[in-house]
């Protein structure tokens, strides 16, 4: 599932040299692949059990792990099927957005994305994930570079210059913990940080605050997401749904293991870091999304209400508690159902009207309909409201911050609601029930290669939040593993 996208993506410069027009058609189905393999190994975990492979048959503490755990299963079936439906949506807008000599180094950097992503999420070795985290990093940085415009290349170089800081973080945390317990192996770390940790307090305390400087810079935890506004609204349409949708989260995953897995819940808890976390998460619901009001620009709003659902994951990873953790995980997967599907629908709109201000939205409804349907589902969700994927993490989020008597936070949730409806609902209403002339009604004039992903996704919020039972067993044997072993 790795190599695969791995060799093909080097395949992929040499299929644009003869026709460049085939390589959006190649990734669709090299990512139709690996979804396949991936949703088999998620059933195969989902009762809980694990699949480990040593690759070279080096066994652990001197070879590398990947291990298929119900939160590796969850993730890798949610990034590969984005992946699929990202790249069909891909096929029409980057031949409006990337130059056609470019178009075989920009499915390049999909697929390495897309390896360092699945290498990220399966890995069981700390420093193969410092690995992983460059791979993804890079390639990242690409996809936002792809369009070749001023605006694109001073956002790519800022996301570049910060992401390596963020790398340097890591990589110091990952030097004092090898430092102290002799180990890479994420599973060798944490039984021999069990007997250490109390003769080497600073140094751990050290390398936690590292790994959370180093993570929250790449997740863009609030204030250190000033490069993700600049590089979301700069980045193709086809960019912009993954690098919100999908590789902020597996940052925050891997931030998830480590504090968990490798440092166990009664340290996060029982020291600062819990409370800076809170502090933090805090700050990024209410500053993300004052900021996201303020701005006109679709994908820019966007891009900082992103920097607010950041927020709620990190809430639930700060809490601490069973709830909290199921609540993270939960908010992970709906997110990026939402913002996918939101950015899917900027693209749209983008593609038939060419129109990017809110402003000049009035009468959309009628010419878009399916598209602005779309955009009412997902915004609905991200209010929180019933019936909808965006509530059912909202909700759990309130009952994690019930557990820990946290009412402060259940009364940020609500807030959080009303700040979301505040610069969603007037786009719809703006929409739907505003016209600056009479328009007559017809559907959408995109290609169905546009707007099948986008009803996917959409449907999928529905279904979620109408009958959430199955996503919700997934994400509570993960968040069980991680809270008290497997």
């Amino acid at each position: 599932m790795v190599l695969f996208p791995l060799i093909c993506a080097f395949l992929m410069p040499i299929m644009a040299y003869f026709k460049k027009e085939v390589c959006s058609y190649i990734t669709l189905a090299i990512t139709g692949i690996v979804f396949f393999i991936a949703s088999y190994l998620a059933f195969v975990v989902i009762p809980g059990r694990s699949f480990v492979f040593h690759i070279g048959h080096w066994e652990a503490p001197w070879g590398i792990e990947l291990v298929v755990d119900p939160l590796s299963a969850l993730m890798i079936s949610t990034i590969t099927a984005f992946c699929f439906l990202i790249a069909l949506f891909s096929i029409k807008t980057v031949r409006m957005e990337v130059p056609l000599d470019k178009t075989g180094w920009y499915y390049t950097a999909y697929l390495l994305l897309l390896t360092g992503m699945l290498g990220l999420m399966l890995t069981n070795d700390i420093f193969n994930m410092y690995v992983m985290v460059e791979i993804t990093g890079i390639c990242a940085v690409a996809l936002v570079l792809a369009r070749g415009t001023k605006e694109a290349t001073e956002a790519s170089l800022k996301y570049l210059l910060l992401a390596v800081i963020g790398s340097g973080f890591i990589l110091f945390a990952i030097g004092f913990l090898y430092s102290v317990t002799g180990n890479l192996n994420l599973n060798y770390i944490a039984a021999e940080l069990g007997l250490v940790k109390e003769y080497y307090p600073y140094l751990v305390w050290t390398a936690m605050g590292f790994f959370l400087v180093g993570f929250g810079i790449k997740a863009a935890l609030f204030p250190l997401h000033l490069w993700l506004p600049d590089a979301h609204s700069s980045a193709p349409y086809a960019s912009s749904a993954l690098l919100s949708g999908l590789v902020v989260k597996v940052y925050i995953i891997s931030l998830v293991r480590i504090f968990y897995q490798v440092f166990g819940p009664d340290m996060l808890t029982g020291t600062p870091m819990g409370t800076l976390i809170l502090i933090l998460s805090s700050m990024a619901i209410v500053g993300g999304s004052i900021f996201a009001y303020t701005q006109l620009d679709l994908k820019r709003r966007l891009a900082y209400s992103t920097v607010a659902q950041v927020g709620y994951i990190f809430l639930g990873l700060g809490l601490g508690t069973s709830w909290g953790l199921v609540a993270a995980l939960l908010h992970v997967v709906i997110h990026a159902f939402m913002k996918v599907g939101l950015f899917m629908v900027a693209g749209t709109v983008y593609f038939q009207t060419g129109k990017k201000n809110v402003l000049y939205f009035s009468g959309l409804g009628r010419i878009m309909p399916v598209s602005m349907g779309a955009f009412t589902i997902a915004s609905l969700s991200m209010i929180g409201i019933p019936l909808f994927g965006g509530f059912i993490s909202k909700y759990a989020l309130a009952q994690g911050s019930m557990e820990v008597e946290g009412y402060g936070f259940v009364a940020l949730v609500v807030l959080s609601g009303l700040l979301n409806a505040s610069y969603y609902l007037p786009i719809v209403w703006q929409a739907f029930f505003t016209e600056e002339k009479r328009e007559t009604f017809h559907l959408d004039m995109v290609p169905l290669s546009m707007m099948a992903p986008l009803l996917a996704v959409t449907l999928g919020l529905v279904y979620l939040g109408v009958t959430p039972g199955r996503m919700m067993t997934m994400v509570e044997n993960a968040a069980s593993v991680l809270m008290f072993g497997p």
